[in-house]
């Protein structure tokens, strides 16, 4: 097999093994963007809050994180401080994880971020509230989902990349032989002539 050949092929299979990576990894930056309009919306009562609860994906995307935005419904006189977590259901093999979050420029007292969900099944979202009026805790339920698994083809082919890079290494390496320049050529085929008219020059002078 000619190494130009090998070299192509080489190259065409980190092409494809870089594509991929980057599909997945552009899938996870976007499933945690919040999008323009929300996919649910939850009406939920805190204590003395009422919070309009958004999320932007549901089912949630197990192994991703879930984009959300809560926002109160009647005018708050002061500020409120939210603390956020997902909590996994019953027989949920997860651990509860800690929401992140910023202000919602657009929303007064409005928080938007995203929550992991880490495995498929039940969960909370979790919301606590402390404001002027007191605390208030509210729960919003989340189903979360697998994503359609990846073909069995294309795992067997990201599997392999290590063993085709190093097979393709090795032919190149044991079985193609450079071809020599022109120039080296010339040098060793002329390289016993000099060395002939050398001892014959030596032999003449004496």
């Amino acid at each position: 097999m000619p190494k130009m050949m090998l070299q192509r092929i080489l190259l065409l299979a980190g092409v494809i093994a870089l594509v991929v990576v980057l599909i997945d990894g552009t899938y996870s930056i976007a499933a945690t963007i919040p999008g323009k309009t929300p996919v649910r919306v939850d009406h939920v009562t805190a204590g003395p809050y009422h919070l309009a609860v958004s999320m932007y994906t549901y089912p949630a995307n197990a192994g991703f994180a879930l984009p959300f935005a809560v926002a109160p419904e009647q005018a708050i006189d002061g500020a409120l401080t939210f603390h956020i977590n997902s909590l996994p259901g019953p027989h949920v093999d997860a651990n509860p994880v800690r929401a992140t979050f910023s202000a919602d420029p657009k929303v007064r007292n409005g928080v938007q971020g995203a929550a992991e969900i880490t495995v498929q099944g039940p969960w909370t979202l979790q919301i606590q509230v402390d404001g002027p009026a007191g605390q208030g805790v509210a729960n919003v339920p989340v189903a979360a989902t697998a994503l359609p698994p990846m073909p069995t083809w294309l795992g067997w082919f990201l599997g392999f990349i290590p063993f085709y890079v190093l097979i393709t290494f090795l032919l190149v390496k044991y079985f193609i032989k450079p071809k020599r320049a022109p120039q080296e050529e010339s040098l060793q085929t002329d390289a016993p002539e000099d060395a002939s008219e050398m001892r014959s020059t030596i032999t003449s002078s004496y």
